[in-house]
């Protein structure tokens, strides 16, 4: 607002005022002094005005929507995924709990894991899962044979039904009676951590697991080829719950992106 609209408003909000404040001729307006003393008082008290104004009535409302997932979707998959569904519909918020955590949740979708062949046909399915070796770029060059491999600490997750023993009896044929160092880690992202570290190798899960894996600057082993194994995301949603349009988007847009992962995985 010019200087002339915040007269125009000082003279309304002192209209009953008895010393006049301006004065109008045919041409312009001009201040008195008891005018020139008030003005930066009306200017003050206008500005905040608008600024409550434009914060009252200017911001978009934000409907907030709640998604419960893994450990390992929420540190590795999710976060591009979600900040990219925010920015397309800015109007949504997504708040993202990670399963396990101690906080009191009623989520409006669920993204869950299971190993049973049925769930590959759930009309909420979401991502299979292919497994490979993932290890550190200066280890690239060691690991040329399934001996070589074998020098190394195997990270296993535990409740992972496609282990190294299983991965390694699919591609090389059978390894029992072989030395193997297996450790039994509790998560996948603790396992790729360790790897990191220069610690040992471990099974990832292509493509949940990638931007994770990528971020810790770990890379995939070719000694082991991709191999499709037990395991599938799936959404579910709250029993008797109507969804609203903003979880249904947001659910239309976890399948969009699992499937173009899958293609580039």
């Amino acid at each position: 607002m010019g200087k002339r609209g915040r007269l125009v408003g000082a003279a309304k909000l002192i209209g009953s005022f008895s010393r006049p404040l301006f004065e109008r001729t045919a041409n312009r307006v001009t201040l008195t002094p008891d005018g020139n003393d008030f003005l930066p008082t009306v200017q003050v008290s206008l500005g905040s005005i608008e600024s409550k104004a434009q914060s009252m009535f200017g911001r978009q409302r934000v409907e907030q929507v709640t998604l419960l997932a893994s450990q390992l979707m929420s540190m590795s998959w999710l976060p591009q995924v979600l900040a990219a569904f925010e920015i397309e519909n800015p109007s949504i918020r997504v708040n993202l709990l990670m399963e396990g955590a101690q906080r009191n949740a009623d989520p409006d979708l669920m993204i869950r894991f299971g190993e049973e062949p049925h769930l590959v046909r759930h009309p909420m399915w979401l991502m299979g899962l292919s497994h490979v070796v993932v290890c550190r770029h200066e280890d690239l060059e060691t690991l040329q044979t399934m001996e070589d491999l074998l020098t190394f600490r195997l990270f296993d997750v535990a409740s992972h039904a496609m282990g190294w023993t299983a991965l390694l009896n699919h591609n090389f044929g059978p390894v029992s009676g072989r030395s193997t160092k297996l450790e039994v880690v509790d998560t996948t992202p603790l396992a790729l951590i360790m790897v990191s570290q220069g610690l040992g190798l471990a099974i990832g899960h292509l493509p949940v697991c990638g931007p994770l894996a990528a971020s810790l600057g770990l890379r995939i082993c070719p000694l082991v080829a991709k191999t499709p194994g037990p395991g599938n995301y799936y959404l579910e949603q709250p029993v008797g719950r109507p969804q609203r349009p903003a979880v249904l988007r947001l659910e239309r847009a976890l399948q969009e992106a699992a499937q173009a992962a899958m293609r580039a995985a």
